[in-house]
């Protein structure tokens, strides 16, 4: 897998340092990975930079997780997000999905959150996802019979 750029935006400085740890590793594709830590922020810079893959927390000073989501849905349908929260609900899942990004609840795991990131910025990652299940349902059936 080709190195991608990722932004992390947390305001809990030892959370986005783990998670930046975590992706810098070789084993996770060393990928070139740089953390904001507001949403405010981060906005401004997407105005000039791009990015492969945005991690966001849900819960932060300023504007949220979601937010931000939206914000990047208005002008880009193609950069992959994970929304990281420990405090969802069914509800902001359903949002968060209809935008078109992932949900990832708090506590997780590294490796978890690790091959999460790594499905989602691999070359399937770019597959719709719905052609993406329908595949999947075909192999099982394959399996199965």
């Amino acid at each position: 897998m080709q190195t991608k750029r990722i932004l992390i935006i947390e305001d809990e400085l030892p959370m986005a340092m783990t998670l930046c740890s975590a992706l810098l590793h070789p084993l996770a594709g060393g990928h070139q990975v740089e953390v904001c830590p507001l949403a405010d922020v981060a906005m401004k810079r997407l105005r000039y930079e791009q990015f492969d893959l945005i991690v966001t927390d849900l819960r932060m000073p300023g504007k949220n997780g979601l937010e931000l989501i939206r914000h990047v849905r208005q002008s880009d349908s193609r950069t992959r997000m994970i929304l990281i929260t420990g405090f969802g609900s069914p509800e902001i899942e359903k949002q968060v999905c209809g935008l078109g990004a992932v949900y990832l609840t708090k506590p997780f795991s590294l490796h978890e959150f690790v091959a999460l990131t790594q499905r989602l910025l691999s070359e399937d990652g770019e597959k719709d996802e719905s052609a993406k299940l329908a595949a999947a349902k075909d192999d099982l059936a394959t399996i199965v019979q």
